[in-house]
C-alpha cells in the first residue's frame, strides 16, 4: 500500500523500522521479487517488460549484506566492470575511502578476501560494494544501509565522493543515520505493518 516516485536526479531517503519493507522495495526494483499486481515503472515503462539484467544494467547498488566471492579485491571489484584497468580500480578505490587499506597490504589487489570476504572487515566490506558502484556508474544509485559500518569520519568522506559522483543520478537512500539521510532531497518515512500511520 505505498506508492512513491525517484525523480532523474532526485534524492530520495527511505527509512523506518525493520520489518517496514525498506530492502523489500529493492528487491522490487531489482526484480528479485514481483510486483504481483502492483507496478514498479522504469522510465514509465513495468520493469517486467526489461529482462532482469538489463534493469539491473541500469541500477547500482550497494547492499545491505555485501557479497564477496572467494577472490582477490581486483575479481571482486571487476564484478561491477570487467573491463575497467587498474587506474580506475585505484580511482574508485580511493572514493569509497579503500585506497590507503589496499595500499597497505603486499599484494595490493591481489590479495584474497577468503569466503564471502572473511578476510575483511564489514566496513571494509562495504566499502568494497561503494567502489563496486563507482566503477559501474549506472544512472540510478540505491544505498541500502551503505555506512552502517563506517565511523563518522569515514562515513564523511564517503558520502560526500558519492555526492560528487551521483550529482546527475537518481539516488534511493534508505538508511536509520543522519549522515546519509541529511543527502536526500525529501525522506520517506515508512511504518511497521500494523503500526499506526
Amino acid at each position: 500500500d505505498l506508492s512513491l516516485s525517484l525523480r532523474p536526479g532526485e534524492w530520495l531517503g527511505l527509512t523506518g523500522p525493520s520489518g517496514a519493507g525498506k530492502t523489500t522495495i529493492v528487491g522490487l526494483l531489482l526484480r528479485f521479487v514481483d510486483a504481483g499486481s502492483a507496478a514498479v515503472l522504469l522510465d514509465g515503462v513495468d520493469v517486467r517488460r526489461f529482462g532482469s539484467e538489463e534493469v539491473r544494467a541500469r541500477i547500482g547498488v550497494v547492499p545491505q549484506q555485501v557479497y564477496l566471492f572467494n577472490g582477490t579485491l581486483r575479481d571482486n571489484l571487476l564484478v561491477a566492470d570487467g573491463g575497467a584497468d587498474d587506474i580506475r580500480i585505484a580511482r574508485a578505490c580511493d572514493r569509497a575511502a579503500l585506497g590507503p587499506f589496499v595500499r597497505s597490504l603486499p599484494r595490493g589487489f591481489d590479495t584474497l578476501v577468503g569466503d564471502d570476504g572473511l578476510k575483511l572487515s564489514g566496513g571494509e566490506r562495504q566499502r568494497v560494494a561503494i567502489a563496486r558502484v563507482f566503477l559501474k556508474d549506472a544512472p540510478i544509485l540505491i544505498l541500502d544501509e551503505a555506512t552502517a559500518n563506517l565511523d563518522a569520519a569515514t562515513e564523511s568522506e564517503v558520502l560526500a565522493n558519492v555526492r560528487v559522483f551521483a550529482r546527475d543520478k537518481s539516488v534511493l537512500v534508505i538508511s536509520h543515520r543522519p549522515a546519509a539521510l541529511e543527502l536526500a532531497d525529501r525522506v520517506i518515512s515508512l511504518s511497521a505493518p500494523g503500526a499506526p500511520a
